[in-house]
């Protein structure tokens, strides 16, 4: 496996007055082959792969050396995959 590729993205939520609702800054992990993960900078310790399935074992030994929690992205949200 090789490195991800990592961007730092921000969202803004504005209501209809433009004022801003909601500021989300994360980090995401592009693993190539639809693997990405996302990190959200105020929950660093955790981290959710964003695709339902099984997470290729590289991509999960990548995230442990680097999170606390591993989440995963399915059809009824978000569960813990893995806890250190």
């Amino acid at each position: 496996m090789t490195e991800p590729v990592i961007l730092h993205l921000r969202d803004r939520i504005t209501d209809a007055d433009g004022q801003i609702e909601q500021d989300y800054h994360y980090l995401v992990y592009d693993f190539g082959d639809d693997v990405i993960a996302r990190a959200y900078l105020d929950t660093h310790h955790r981290v959710a792969v964003m695709r339902p399935g099984a997470v290729p074992e590289p991509v999960l030994a990548y995230l442990r050396a680097r999170f606390d929690v591993i989440d995963q992205l399915g059809p009824t949200g978000y569960q813990t995959i893995w806890t250190a």
